[in-house]
């Protein structure tokens, strides 16, 4: 089983031909509604590759609140999901420009209610065997007190450092697997490189670098997979595809290698769709999507 206690947001989405200037109002292309947040998010591309996975976390009392629950229901995932009545549910707001970059704002809202509740029930169903999948969008305290645990039992954690805090580079050596793109991997360190994370403890370094791949370290050998080739229209959630099939496909005992090969697909999918976790492929989808790569590359 894959635990991911995070971030649950609605993500509203809007598309326009560029950002605008200060002080500029530009005319915007569509808006999109979607189920978002980066826990949420990792936990439905971990459940469409195949994952048996529970979300846990938090959301406020109305209409935002009753929309992702049941957007996670639709995606197969297994919730823990509270309702807080003093605050709202989180909203991201999201610029999308024409070249498929974007602007992110985030009113964490009942995330940041995240706490006791959510690790009691943590701490009453996670075994050995199972994998935590958690980011930085929820409150600091909660994450620590989270992989504190897991750590103690020796589940497998892959701890996701955005948004990046210092005060959270401490629980760096108790995760399994920490997953940095390279903006998070320079406030992460002085040097800008993965050997220093490895120095401050990290076990293995999986370095998520967009059109250049992905690179995987550890104290014993480094792996580079290369880019896919695709037409970019939305890059909001590639990371967090890449993270729930990463987790996914380990989680069902396939090699460190073709994990990372297969999420790399899997983001390369999403990044060709709009929205974050809507944009996140099935498994049959990336297996087939590899399966075109491999038969072009063999012609």
């Amino acid at each position: 089983m894959i635990y991911v206690i995070g971030s649950i947001n609605v993500d509203l989405v809007l598309f326009s031909e560029r950002f605008p200037e200060v002080g500029e109002t530009v005319i915007g292309k569509e808006l999109l509604i979607n189920q978002g947040g980066k826990g949420a998010n990792q936990a439905v591309a971990a459940a469409k590759a195949g994952g048996e996975v529970m979300f846990i976390g938090k959301v406020g009392n109305d209409f935002f609140g009753s929309f992702v629950i049941k957007e996670m229901k639709k995606s197969k995932v297994k919730t823990h999901i509270t309702i807080d009545h003093s605050t709202t549910t989180g909203i991201a707001l999201i610029n999308v420009d024409s070249s498929g970059q974007n602007r992110i704002t985030i009113i964490p809202g009942a995330n940041d209610k995240v706490g006791n509740s959510e690790i009691d029930y943590l701490k009453e169903n996670l075994k050995r065997s199972d994998f935590l999948l958690i980011q930085s969008e929820i409150p600091t305290s909660t994450i620590k007190s989270a992989v504190s645990f897991a750590s103690s039992i020796g589940a497998t954690i892959i701890f996701d450092p955005t948004p990046v805090r210092e005060d959270l580079i401490e629980i760096i050596p108790f995760t399994t697997y920490v997953t940095p793109n390279e903006v998070e991997l320079k406030k992460l360190t002085k040097t800008n490189t993965v050997d220093e994370l490895l120095d401050i403890g990290a076990k293995n370094v999986v370095l998520k670098l967009g059109e250049k791949g992905v690179q995987f370290k550890n104290k014993d050998s480094e792996i580079h997979i290369p880019s896919f080739n695709v037409q970019v229209v939305d890059t909001t959630g590639a990371g967090d595809t890449f993270n729930g099939n990463f987790t996914a496909m380990l989680s069902q005992g396939e090699s460190i290698k073709k994990s990372l090969r297969f999420a790399n697909a899997a983001a390369a999918i999403s990044v060709t769709r709009k929205g974050a976790a809507v944009s996140s492929p099935t498994r049959k989808e990336t297996e087939k999507f590899m399966e075109a790569i491999n038969e072009k590359s063999n012609n």
